[in-house]
C-alpha cells in the first residue's frame, strides 16, 4: 500500500516537471547556434541544476553576493523579467556549472553562458508561479 502511495506521489513529481519542462520548450526562444537536441538538452540540464529548493535558494544567494538580487528578483517575481548577460551568467551559477553544461549540451562554454542567459529568467520564473520560492522539501 505505501509502495503504490510513493510511486504515485513520484509518479505526480515526475509529470509536473515534465509539464514545466514542455512549457518551457514552447516559452524559451532557441540559442541560434543550438539544435533542437541541444537545446531540449540545456533545458533539462538547466532543470536538473536549478530546478530544486536548493539550486534556487543557490541561485538567490549568488546573485545577491554579485549584485544583481535585483535581476533575480524579478524572475521570481510576478512581473516582468529582467534579462542578465552572459558574464553576469558566469558569475550567478559559476564556470564549473557553466563547463558542466557546455560539456553536456555539445556546445563552447561561452556558447553555453550566452544559452543560458536566455532560459534562466523563464526557468527560474516557471518554477516559481507564484512568486516565492519553493519551500524545502
Amino acid at each position: 500500500m505505501i509502495a503504490a502511495v510513493q510511486a504515485r506521489e513520484k509518479k505526480g513529481k515526475r509529470n509536473k516537471t515534465m509539464s514545466i519542462f514542455d512549457t518551457l520548450m514552447g516559452a524559451v526562444e532557441k540559442h541560434p547556434e543550438l539544435n533542437q537536441e541541444q537545446h531540449s538538452t540545456l533545458l533539462q540540464t538547466a532543470m536538473q541544476m536549478f530546478g530544486n529548493h536548493a539550486g534556487l535558494s543557490g541561485l538567490m544567494n549568488n546573485a545577491e553576493s554579485q549584485g544583481i538580487g535585483n535581476i533575480f528578483q524579478s524572475w521570481v517575481s510576478t512581473g516582468a523579467n529582467q534579462s542578465i548577460a552572459p558574464q553576469q551568467v558566469q558569475g550567478l551559477v559559476g564556470q564549473d556549472k557553466i563547463n558542466e553544461l557546455a560539456q553536456r549540451v555539445g556546445v563552447p562554454p561561452a556558447i553555453a553562458s550566452a544559452a543560458l542567459a536566455r532560459i534562466l529568467p523563464i526557468v527560474v520564473d516557471k518554477l516559481t508561479p507564484s512568486g516565492k520560492l519553493p519551500q524545502a522539501a
